[in-house]
């Protein structure tokens, strides 16, 4: 079902594409569709405000899944908001990949 549900909701078109994208990130195999994958889709399309750009952040990078959607994502977007950072595919892709370190690193500087 997992499968299924990255080809219907990313747009994936065939196996190859399929292959390519869980091969990236092989555990996301084993998430939740409801507890997990879409909550997070939810959480990027709202935070970017548009569905296509969404998909094709979470394609190029699957690993942006990985990150807590409770522990990561949302306190990092908040913190973003209020260092007034433009909310963008770039701005979420370092929100869910950073270390901690270098995010904060990436808001002192842009707080500056």
């Amino acid at each position: 079902p997992t499968l299924k549900w990255f080809q219907k909701n990313l747009d994936l078109k065939d196996d190859a594409e399929i292959n390519t994208f869980v091969n990236k990130l092989p555990t996301l195999l084993d998430y939740s569709i409801k507890n997990n994958l879409e909550p997070t889709l939810e959480f990027y399309i709202e935070s970017i405000g548009n569905k296509g750009d969404a998909i094709t952040l979470l394609t190029k990078s699957p690993r942006a899944f990985g990150a807590s959607l409770e522990n990561r994502l949302k306190p990092r977007l908040d913190e973003a908001k209020e260092a007034g950072m433009v909310i963008d595919q770039r701005c979420l892709l370092r929100i869910a990949t950073y270390t901690e370190k270098m995010w904060r690193a990436n808001l002192e500087h842009r707080s500056k």
